[in-house]
């Protein structure tokens, strides 16, 4: 079953006006929360609920599309891969048993092959859990969801965020790196991700060293 993070202080509850809403209930969902996400849990749900959360996910990855410039959506159901995980943060109004599931926020990681520009110079290839995509819908934004949503992530998986590589970063991104993990430099890459200079610092670098070796999924 999908993992499940402890429900938000109210002081971040979203009232119940936002559009990212289906009137069916998917159990697994957290009401408040954040709850993570795979492909193969997505699949094994009664169809009723497939049905939901895959309109919710789809509708999400439509938006954040949207609101980065890109031409096509690069989160939907169809587009989870099994080494991927999806993280959905939902309000409070959210009812997993009887509905509606009322999505804020999504967040999706996973491994990438990727080659690097390091900042002493020289390519390094290497096989980093990537940020793929991170949205908020624009009525929850500068609402705490999105601290939420990363920081359950960094804890559920143990990771630090400078030991990660980010897919096309938005300046809104870019901005809340640098806000609240003091992420700021890196070098422009070819392939359009962004690698933060600390990665490769003393402080961070022993962090991620096995799941390098585990095609950057969490351990069991």
């Amino acid at each position: 079953p999908p993992s499940r993070a402890r429900p938000i202080p109210a002081r971040l509850r979203l009232a119940r006006e936002t559009t990212m809403q289906h009137p069916r209930g998917v159990a697994g969902l957290t009401p408040g929360g954040v709850s993570v996400w795979t492909r193969d849990a997505i699949v094994r749900l009664p169809p009723d609920e497939y049905r939901a959360i895959s309109a919710l996910i789809d509708e999400a990855g439509a938006r954040s599309a949207r609101a980065q410039g890109l031409p096509a959506p690069i989160t939907s159901t169809d587009r989870l891969l099994e080494d991927q995980r999806l993280y959905l943060a939902c309000s409070d109004a959210t009812r997993p048993r009887g509905g509606p599931s009322v999505l804020v926020g999504i967040l999706k990681v996973g491994p990438k092959r990727l080659f690097v520009a390091k900042p002493s110079g020289g390519m390094e290839e290497m096989e980093p859990c990537c940020l793929l995509d991170f949205y908020v819908h624009e009525s929850s934004q500068r609402g705490g969801w999105g601290s939420l949503l990363f920081d359950t992530f960094l804890r559920r998986e143990d990771r630090h965020p400078a030991r990660l590589a980010y897919d096309r970063p938005s300046p809104k991104l870019v901005a809340f790196m640098a806000k609240h993990h003091n992420l700021r430099a890196f070098a422009k890459q070819n392939n359009n991700f962004v690698v933060f200079d600390e990665y490769w610092s003393e402080e961070v670098r022993n962090f991620g060293v096995a799941r390098a070796r585990n095609g950057g999924r969490p351990e069991t």
